[in-house]
């Protein structure tokens, strides 16, 4: 994950690291949800794909093809739902930042849940991770991406002014 600032007003430093520490959770989650799901159809339709031989193979996969996607899912959070770092009455910060890590959990998982939906997103969260560094790979990373930035432009749209 990349800790930066994404949109203006992108300055609540304490949830972008609660979010960075568990980085590698999130992805593990994402990955795996994905996974599951992609490998529950093949075997309904009794169907064995390139892609579900080599995600059955798999032990691990590089972080770096599903980061991208991580930190518009992160930056999403942040933007829809941060409060820029407003504690609430008798709040301690550890307190507060606990409340964050239990928001960012939550959010992440109903958000993969939709997310995973997608046929075309789960097949390109696989492929991406299973040919990691090639140009398929690439091409299922910058498809992720797009995705993802149409997605939440378009929640974006839809919210009322």
């Amino acid at each position: 994950m990349f800790v930066g600032s994404e949109f203006p007003g992108d300055q609540n430093e304490v949830l972008k690291n609660v979010q960075f520490r568990v980085y590698g959770e999130m992805l593990t989650r994402l990955f795996s949800r994905a996974r599951d799901r992609y490998l529950d159809a093949c075997g309904v339709v009794d169907v064995e794909t390139d892609l579900a031989v080599r995600l059955k193979e798999m032990n691990y996969f590089d972080h770096r093809t599903l980061q991208d996607a991580h930190d518009l899912i992160a930056a999403w959070f942040r933007f829809s739902g941060d409060t820029s770092g407003q504690l609430r009455l008798e709040e301690t910060p550890e307190a507060y930042e606990l409340r964050l890590a239990t928001d960012w959990h939550d959010f992440f998982g109903r958000e993969i849940g939709r997310l995973i939906e997608s046929d075309e997103f789960t097949r390109n969260i696989l492929t991406a991770a299973v040919f990691a560094n090639t140009d398929r790979g690439y091409a299922a990373e910058a498809s992720t991406r797009a995705y993802l930035k149409q997605r939440y432009l378009d929640m974006l749209r839809a919210k009322p002014t």
